[in-house]
């Protein structure tokens, strides 16, 4: 290894160099041209018309050149191999001057087609593992989704979770369009995996129906849309006995229609009833039994969607609030009540949320334990509380509503983004409390304004305030 004085000229950027255009020339130049060039370049040995290959320092190149410098300082190198060029290059960018996520993964790539796998890349580069794998899996999805994690507009994590929807570019399409900001993106992810899974289903199902000689369908108009279609379970015999949709599905005359209204269900009806000598049965309790079933179905809907939101919220309550600085934020409104209201220990998944957040079981806190992890604990044991009472207010009428809308208003005034079935429960919750206002007090109006005039202006158990606080902040 010498150093040495080499013109500019004599200088060529390394084909695999990791930046597609160089940045910040300008700013350097002046650098260059008030102190010099401090640190040498790195080259590699001059080839057959006497230029050298550029390893490290190719920003310093093009500034020198830019300002006219005669000779610029060089090490030269013996020649390593091309991994170990690329890695040099790689790292020497990641320190000085930040590539682009899309350089990034596109370096990685390179090493990858030199064998290098993605522990070694990170041992030579100091990236996470997890880091290298998320990049390279960007390589892989379409243009689109590459520029808008390039650009910013996406987060690399999100984007590499999108890796799994590859095979299926309508999928992303979906995602790319419904995701907004890092949570939207794993609402729409977390949609998009139900859709998938639905879908996946359904074709199972219905190779089953086939397989076992059914005549599948689309949805046929029924009698009551002006066709002549009647579900089986609406249909009696010539005595009177109802008709068993398992024991006739297969037969002449019937068929069925698969219900994608949530799970794939097939549904079996009879195209022209009296062909078959069956007639639409009376007040029965088939047809009270399906329009239950379809209340059912709405509600396992509602449900599905419910779980599904309830997964990306509490990844967000752990990101926020899952240490002890985060945790901090909420310590206030949490000491209200649980000083203030009889507040019960959770029970079940909210115990173990609440164990998550404060990074060990609430119910064995040691003796010692310091006050950043009794903040998390106090943080913990609230915001599970908050959890059930939410889950209460969106599927029974004894939630506390003003609660569950104030704590739905403080996690977005933090960076949460509801995804629609947590929209339409915070809205239907204002309009019954809009509702409730707006209804006459009747003779006890002046006592309960007197009474008013009087409450507890902190009565709210701080949520309200802590909402404002973190607005302001």
């Amino acid at each position: 290894m010498e150093l040495t004085q080499i013109p500019p000229a004599h200088l060529v950027p390394h084909e695999n160099n990791a930046h597609s255009e160089l940045r910040g020339i300008d700013a350097l130049a002046q650098t260059i041209e008030y102190l010099g060039i401090i640190e040498p370049l790195v080259v590699l040995p001059a080839d057959e018309d006497g230029r050298h290959t550029i390893v490290a320092g190719h920003r310093r190149h093009a500034a020198a050149t830019q300002v006219g410098l005669e000779t610029v300082p060089c090490v030269v190198v013996d020649d390593p191999g091309a991994g170990d060029q690329l890695v040099t290059m790689l790292v020497e960018n990641l320190h000085r001057d930040d590539l682009t996520v899309l350089e990034e993964a596109q370096a990685y790539q390179q090493l990858t087609l030199l064998d290098w796998q993605p522990e070694r890349i990170a041992r030579a580069t100091g990236r996470e593992v997890e880091r290298v794998q998320q990049s390279l899996t960007l390589h892989q999805l379409p243009e689109h989704v590459q520029q808008a994690a390039n650009a910013g507009e996406i987060d690399l994590v999100a984007a590499a979770t999108m890796h799994e929807f590859v095979h299926d570019p309508k999928a992303i399409d979906r995602i790319m369009k419904k995701g907004a900001g890092y949570w939207g993106y794993q609402h729409a992810i977390a949609d998009e995996r139900t859709r998938q899974e639905n879908q996946h289903a359904l074709e199972v199902l219905k190779a089953e129906l086939v397989l076992a000689g059914v005549k599948v369908t689309a949805r046929p108009k029924f009698a009551s849309e002006g066709g002549t279609a009647v579900l089986v379970e609406h249909l009696v015999d010539a005595d009177g006995n109802p008709v068993r949709a398992e024991a006739v599905q297969s037969e002449p005359g019937f068929a069925v229609y698969i219900n994608r209204d949530y799970q794939p269900k097939p549904v079996t009806y009879c195209p022209d009833p009296a062909a078959v000598g069956l007639r639409p049965a009376p007040d029965t309790w088939e047809a009270r039994n399906a329009d239950r079933e379809a209340l059912e179905a709405e509600a396992a809907a509602r449900r599905a969607a419910w779980e599904a939101a309830t997964v990306v919220r509490r990844e967000f309550l752990l990101a926020q609030y899952g240490n002890a600085k985060g945790a901090k934020k909420l310590l206030r409104p949490a000491l209200r009540d649980l000083a203030g209201t009889r507040m019960n220990m959770p029970l079940g998944e909210f115990s173990e949320f609440a164990d998550a957040l404060c990074g060990c079981p609430i119910r064995e806190l040691p003796e010692t334990a310091g006050m950043d992890r009794l903040t998390r604990a106090a943080v913990g044991r609230w915001l599970a509380h908050c959890e059930a009472n939410l889950k209460d207010s969106a599927f029974g009428s004894w939630g506390d509503f003003e609660h569950a809308l104030r704590y739905l208003d403080l996690i977005v005034a933090d960076g949460y983004e509801l995804a629609d079935i947590e929209a339409q429960l915070h809205q239907s919750i204002t309009d019954a409390l809009t509702e409730d206002d707006t209804e006459p007090d009747g003779e006890d109006s002046e006592e309960e304004e007197e009474d008013d005039s009087e409450a507890d202006p902190s009565a709210d158990h701080g949520l309200a305030d802590e909402e404002n606080e973190l607005i302001a902040a």
